[in-house]
């Protein structure tokens, strides 16, 4: 009995529920001064891990960038259809939740293919230059992930799960030169002026 026991919640803690909905990847692949990278935004992944990351300083004015080319989204479910408990198909959704200092620039991704119990979505092709109309300053950027699945009860109900792994990242846009000239030449303007 001990060892049914064991077997069951090893199991259960595996995550190998047939009921079980999930994410299994969430990946963003950005393009920092025309060179690409991949952040996670959930552990246990090879990619860097997009939570905590600081992009760094960028110069707009210096032809500095910084896109997102793309938005992987994989999603583990049982797939038996109706019966089963919780199954997916590519009638299901999935939006990309993306915030930058609280201005939302949410992104509906698009069913791409499934394999096995693995169902994927992305938004390719539509890269987003995250330093559109930024202007100098620290800013903090939140990613996550929203789906729906259905759930089998007599009748199919479609359910929402809300902002998967969630990741919160930063970088800063400097000063443009002449708006930082701008600003010097009015300070000594100002100075002079106290004379």
């Amino acid at each position: 009995m001990k060892k049914i026991a064991s077997l069951i919640a090893a199991i259960t803690s595996t995550g190998l529920s047939f009921g079980a909905t999930g994410v299994v990847e969430s990946t963003g692949e950005f393009q920092i001064n025309s060179s690409t990278s991949y952040f996670s935004s959930i552990g246990a992944l090879s990619n860097t891990r997009l939570d905590g990351y600081n992009f760094g300083t960028f110069d707009i004015s210096a032809g500095d960038s910084l896109w997102l080319s793309n938005w992987f989204f994989e999603n583990y479910a049982y797939n038996a259809g109706a019966g089963s408990d919780n199954w997916i198909t590519s009638s299901n959704t999935a939006t990309l939740n993306l915030t930058i200092n609280s201005v939302s620039n949410n992104q509906t991704l698009t069913y791409s293919s499934q394999s096995g119990n693995n169902h994927f979505w992305n938004n390719s092709p539509d890269s987003i230059n995250l330093l559109s109309g930024l202007s100098n300053g620290v800013y903090t950027m939140v990613t996550s992930v929203t789906y729906t699945f259905n759930e089998w009860t007599g009748t199919t109900n479609v359910l929402t799960s809300s902002n998967n792994g969630v990741a919160t990242s930063t970088f800063t846009v400097v000063p443009e030169p002449t708006s930082a000239l701008l600003g010097a030449f009015s300070t000594l303007f100002l100075l002079r002026r106290r004379r």
